[in-house]
């Protein structure tokens, strides 16, 4: 069955900015994020996909008729990193399922915030995860790291009042990045809520990320100046220098991108980031800052800071080298 329970403005900013990494696939357009409802019913199936995993409830529909409701969730990489487990959610198990209702009205696909099970657990899915997670100091930045949601979602809030210029807008409304499977370029992919990894050497510092089921690298040069003619990357050239216990990170040589500057926001070719990764004094969190600039698409600099968690309990997902197509699209039923 589902009731409404809340409907407030705070609650549908805060729901807005939790759902900021999914719109590096999809809008969230179709969802009506003022209105919280709730299902209540039993798990028909869960999709265990990237770049969005979709939960199936059987449940009773307003005329009291069985029915199975679609939720989408996140991805398997961020589920993973919030302590979404797979098999807690199998078919038959009785659950409560908050949610965001569709606008096109019931039935349609809605946006799942989370499920509880009969044991009163919390399963997150676009929601941050409720429960107290106890982090172990690193000695180094060296280690596995991953913000959690709600980090994310306040860098997602910082990333969307960066001064955009008016050609800025103009691309964005065109929404280009939209439902597009890539790996975006920080700012964007670095602040999305998926494991890192950072092992540092002598002449380099080298970093890994997970991505919705792709994987990609960025190499940090330590010397003290960009070669002659680099050749422009998505993720462009870095070089680094230690500034006391942060490692200061500078990176040009970008290619255009079509969400170089955020969800559909893109950036051109003399796009100039400026990181700083520092461990914090309890040693259980990283400290990044990235200060960016881009005179084609930017009104000046823009910077955002954001902590990661030490999170050596997680290992990457298998790398299938790009997100699932039939997930990618199945959004689209949400219209």
């Amino acid at each position: 069955m589902q009731r409404s329970i809340a409907t407030a403005s705070f609650l549908a900013a805060a729901t807005a900015l939790l759902s900021a990494p999914a719109h590096a696939h999809h809008s969230m357009a179709m969802f009506d994020m003022s209105k919280v409802e709730v299902i209540e019913g039993k798990v028909a199936r869960l999709e265990w996909t990237n770049p969005h995993m979709y939960l199936s409830v059987e449940t009773k529909g307003p005329d009291g008729k069985p029915v199975v409701i679609e939720g989408e969730g996140l991805g398997i990489t961020q589920a993973n990193v919030d302590g979404l487990k797979r098999e807690d959610l199998k078919p038959g198990t009785p659950v409560v399922v908050r949610i965001n209702p569709n606008r096109g009205g019931w039935g349609k696909q809605v946006r799942i915030l989370d499920v509880t099970t009969q044991d009163g657990e919390i399963h997150p899915f676009y929601a941050a995860n409720t429960r107290t997670r106890a982090l172990t100091p690193a000695t180094s930045i060296a280690g596995h790291w991953a913000p959690n949601r709600a980090s994310t979602g306040a860098a997602f809030g910082a990333m969307a009042a960066f001064p955009l210029n008016a050609a800025a807008k103009a691309e964005q409304a065109k929404q280009l990045g939209n439902a597009l499977c890539y790996v975006e370029p920080a700012p964007f992919g670095a602040i999305l809520d998926e494991l890192r990894t950072i092992d540092v050497g002598k002449n380099e510092v080298v970093m890994k990320f997970d991505n919705t089921g792709d994987h990609f690298e960025r190499t940090v040069h330590m010397t003290d100046k960009h070669p002659a003619n680099v050749k422009p990357t998505k993720h462009g050239h870095s070089i680094g220098r230690w500034d006391g216990d942060t490692l200061v990170v500078d990176t040009v040589a970008f290619t255009p991108d079509l969400s170089g500057l955020g969800a559909s926001v893109p950036s051109g070719a003399a796009k100039h980031t400026v990181e700083r990764f520092t461990l914090t004094p309890d040693k259980v969190r990283l400290r990044y800052e990235i200060t960016v600039e881009d005179p084609m698409y930017l009104a000046g600099p823009a910077t955002l800071t954001q902590q990661w968690e030490h999170r050596p309990d997680l290992e990457f997902s298998q790398d299938t080298d790009t997100c699932e197509a039939g997930a990618r699209d199945k959004y689209k039923q949400a219209f």
